[in-house]
């Protein structure tokens, strides 16, 4: 078999980003959506004296504010999101935290419609709603008939992990009835579907098994998701740890089929990988535990591209640069550092804009280590939005 060498390319250029979020509030978990129509539509949370504000921006638009119960959980493996149907009603979906005696962690996982341009009541996406239950880390997707799809973590089903369920939209009508195609999983991580006109349906998430390991699961379904393969480990890195790492992944459909990326910590092995799922052949490993934070996106040309943050020093100040890297249809790369090195910056989300890569991230000036001597600029962070 001919032996493919991939050439990492590297460039030190950083870009000039656009603030969205108001700087006078605390920005963070920027997402993207897409519309029927090709719309882009960035959304973000922002903390304020009120409470907890959500904001979405259509295109060049401005941004507007979405009703959201100020209280919503905003945390960044399970922040509030947007998806819509094809008749343009938008969906949005959040948490909502019901801690009890036994637990912090319990919730509940909500959506909201707007129809018509205007937001309908929120309601529970889970029929269970009894205190001291754990519905959360909810994924939701457009699907090709025109409806969304949403995948979240349940309650447990044994003494470890939790479920991972899956509900439909119908026309006209919110989520249906919940299924659940995963029995034991990692507690605490984001999850990734794709799907395509052929009926194809793809699941990524951490999964957990008997010997403890923390790894990928993959999940498929041909038929549009009404049944789904047994979960299979997408990638055994062998990871054990016995705790919620909070490191979801990212899929995308690319030119030479699916496409993944994660974190993992696992012992000689840690750092961000990018692989093809059904080869398992990796594309790129960014070795080490400063590398986090990975999404990945994908084109129309065939391209794909990795969005990833990664901790630096200068001096006594530590901060996280957002780097990208872009795959051409012949598999080369190519990386480059965007973000300012005068901002430690988080959390990046990656989306194909029609003529360029959207990323959009975190961003605080001048955070230095806590444990320096040296001051800290206590400024918001802000949304940053640039175009590559």
């Amino acid at each position: 078999m001919k032996k493919l060498t991939f050439l990492l390319v590297f460039f030190a250029q950083v870009s000039f980003a656009q603030t969205v979020s108001n700087p006078s509030n605390q920005a963070l978990d920027p997402s993207f959506a897409l519309k029927s129509n090709g719309d882009v539509v960035l959304s973000w949370v922002e903390k304020s004296a009120n409470g907890v504000l959500f904001f979405r921006k259509v295109n060049q638009g401005p941004a507007e504010q979405v009703p959201m119960d100020k209280k919503a959980s905003t945390h960044a493996e399970g922040m509030p999101k947007l998806a819509y149907k094809a008749d343009g009603t938008c969906i949005l979906l959040y948490e909502m935290n019901r801690p009890t005696a036994a637990s912090r962690f319990n919730g509940d996982l909500l959506y909201a419609m707007e129809i018509n341009g205007v937001w309908q009541k929120p309601q529970h996406i889970h029929k269970d709603t009894a205190a001291g239950l754990s519905h959360s880390f909810g994924k939701i997707i457009s699907l090709p008939n025109g409806e969304v799809r949403a995948y979240w973590l349940d309650v447990k089903l044994g003494p470890k992990g939790r479920t991972l369920v899956t509900a439909d939209t119908s026309p006209g009508n919110g989520f249906g009835d919940m299924k659940v195609i995963d029995t034991k999983t990692c507690e605490c991580c984001r999850i990734d579907a794709v799907t395509d006109l052929k009926g194809n349906v793809d699941v990524i998430y951490r999964d957990l098994n008997d010997q403890g390991e923390r790894d990928m699961g993959y999940l498929h379904s041909n038929d549009f998701g009404k049944t789904y393969t047994t979960p299979v480990p997408l990638y055994e890195d062998h990871w054990v740890v016995d705790a919620c790492p909070h490191a979801g992944p990212s899929l995308v459909l690319g030119a030479k089929g699916l496409e993944a990326t994660w974190y993992t910590g696992a012992e000689g092995s840690s750092g961000v990988k990018w692989a093809y799922q059904s080869s398992k052949r990796m594309i790129l490993h960014l070795k080490g535990d400063k590398v986090r934070m990975p999404q990945l996106a994908s084109n129309p040309k065939g391209e794909t591209a990795l969005v990833f943050a990664e901790i630096k020093q200068m001096g006594d100040r530590y901060f996280k640069q957002i780097g990208l890297v872009k795959k051409d249809v012949k598999g080369h790369l190519t990386k480059t550092y965007i973000s300012n090195t005068d901002f430690d910056c988080s959390y990046p989300a990656i989306i194909w804009g029609g003529h360029s890569w959207l990323i959009a991230f975190e961003g605080v000036k001048n955070r230095v280590n806590p444990k320096s001597s040296t001051s800290r600029d206590l400024s918001n962070p802000v949304i940053f939005l640039l175009s590559r």
